[in-house]
């Protein structure tokens, strides 16, 4: 009990959150979208004893680098349950995050009321259900704080002379999490700040600074202090090794669609994701809410005092995150996240400029008793109502009336179109799938696909849809050939379709060409 009287507000918020993510790791089911990937991908690789690549339906997954499905699987290693252990290295990243938030304001508004920062941004309901999702995007938004952390105390710390450790541990985790990204959206933000200081920075920097050969030699020097050879080395030395393993255990072009693909043609051409430039100025809004209320303030406040180190790199920091993404083709709300804490400091910043002294105290309190109840409104959500509901969030119900069927009548489950995660989860997985009708009937003719066989159809696929022909099943599937067995909401509507006998000796029907098989299929995307 005397421990806990000698807990701080920080600390207090570290543990009620501790308890809500500790109750959440056995709760509930995957949850939809991100779960399902990483928790199929952790069973495939345990599966097939595959601790090198990530797996899903078989086939080398190359969405994200491997890092949380290693931390998945150390999870099991130690013990946990399939969907604790992906979980965890979130969960604990978001507490590390929560931490951090602390360190963060200490090197930047050392006055403030030590919770204000870690409370108000931990209570932002994009920050709270993107940790509490396992995925890889956690990680990378961890690895931006420490190492925009770090870059605050090099750069404000005029003692600080050795290797700048927590920037670029910081970048380290960020590149190992998500790729290339994790340099781009630090890195270059971080030489802008120090353009930025070169060129706003009064009195002069030395005697001669006025002229621009000095401001560059300046930049340049305080560039080379960050010590960019080394920190580069490092930083890189979380996905080079693997890069260069995956190429010689699955082939070259498995790292050039990690690579290349999945970074730099998405960003280009938005295969998916694809979103109008404008998209975040629809979505901040709700993401960050309340501070994003603050937020236009805010921003207004730190170019007012853009002289300043911590308005200057906080400017920097949001504003060059949010322009990276605007820029890419491929957009989620999520993508902007890293900078979280910079949106958050720049609106509580602005309480300076909108309030006086006495009125701003009042508006801090304000926002910490709504993030306290926003927070304590999750707790009991994920405590008490999600255990409850958790079949019809993740569609786990309908899953399971499909597996009841197939175990009445047994037989083959073929999915129409690229299986998803959740269905590979529960139904089992590697699972059959036929790309087009055409190749549907070629399978069912040759004898692949046998009478009393399952075809699990998205309704998107269906003859109604708005999906190109060349994706639907046709002509529309019944008698004599098809017998539909069930419709049901399983994350997806989905229809369970029985291969009748006289499907094997049907006439060809005449369905369109599938699309063109695109060399990137030989992985999976989803």
């Amino acid at each position: 009990m005397h421990l806990l009287r000698k807990l701080d507000p920080l600390n207090w918020l570290l543990l009620a959150l501790a308890c809500i993510y500790g109750a959440a790791l056995f709760n509930h089911g995957p949850v939809p979208s991100m779960e399902p990937r990483f928790a199929e991908a952790v069973r495939e690789m345990l599966a097939r004893g595959e601790w090198l690549i990530p797996i899903k339906n078989g086939v080398p997954y190359i969405e994200y680098p491997p890092l949380y499905f290693w931390l998945g699987l150390l999870g099991t290693f130690l013990g946990l349950p399939l969907t604790a252990a992906i979980r965890l290295p979130g969960y604990i990243g978001f507490l590390l995050w929560v931490w951090w938030l602390g360190r963060l304001q200490r090197e930047l508004s050392p006055g403030w009321p030590r919770w204000l920062l870690p409370l108000t941004a931990a209570a932002l309901p994009a920050v709270l259900y993107n940790f509490f999702t396992a995925q890889s995007d956690s990680l990378l938004i961890l690895g931006t704080l420490i190492a925009f952390s770090g870059f605050a105390r090099w750069r404000t710390d005029s003692r600080f002379r050795g290797f700048p450790w927590e920037l670029w541990l910081g970048v380290l985790l960020a590149t190992a999490a998500k790729g290339p990204v994790g340099m781009a959206i630090t890195l270059p933000a971080m030489g802008l700040e120090v353009i930025l200081a070169a060129l706003l920075r009064t009195p002069p920097l030395a005697a001669d600074t006025g002229t621009l050969g000095a401001r560059c030699a300046w930049v340049f020097r305080e560039a080379w202090r960050m010590a960019p050879m080394r920190g580069l080395a490092l930083a890189l030395l979380g996905i080079v090794p693997w890069y260069i393993a995956a190429g010689f255990a699955v082939g070259w072009k498995f790292v050039y669609a990690v690579l290349i693909y999945q970074n730099f043609t998405r960003f280009v051409s938005g295969f998916d994701h694809l979103q109008p430039w404008w998209m975040y100025a629809q979505t901040l809004w709700g993401d960050l809410f309340p501070l994003s209320l603050l937020l236009p303030f805010g921003i207004y406040y730190g170019l007012r005092h853009i002289r300043e180190f911590r308005w200057r790199v906080l400017l920097v920091w949001a504003l060059f995150t949010l322009l990276f993404f605007t820029v890419s083709a491929s957009k989620q709300s999520k993508y902007i996240l890293p900078a979280a804490p910079a949106f958050a400091l720049l609106a509580l910043g602005s309480l300076n400029f909108l309030f006086a002294d006495r009125w701003r105290t009042i508006a801090r309190r304000v926002l910490q008793s709504w993030a306290t109840g926003f927070i304590a409104l999750f707790g009991i959500l994920v405590i008490l109502w999600l255990p409850f509901n958790d079949a019809k969030i993740g569609g786990l119900a309908g899953f399971e009336q499909i597996k009841a069927v197939v175990a009445k009548h047994p037989g083959t489950i073929v999915s129409f179109q690229w299986p998803r995660p959740m269905t590979l989860y529960v139904l089992g997985a590697p699972m059959a799938y036929v790309r087009s009708s055409r190749e549907l009937y070629e399978e069912i003719h040759t004898g692949r696909i046998k009478p009393g066989d399952y075809i699990l159809v998205n309704t998107k696929y269906l003859p109604d849809s708005g999906e190109p022909d060349s994706m639907k099943f046709l002509p529309p599937p019944g008698s004599p050939y098809f017998e539909k067995v069930l419709e049901v909401k399983a994350e997806d509507p989905m229809v369970l379709y029985r291969v009748l006998p006289p499907a094997a000796s049907m006439p060809m029907p005449q369905t369109p060409q599938p699309r063109p098989w695109r060399w990137w299929e030989q992985f999976d995307t989803d």
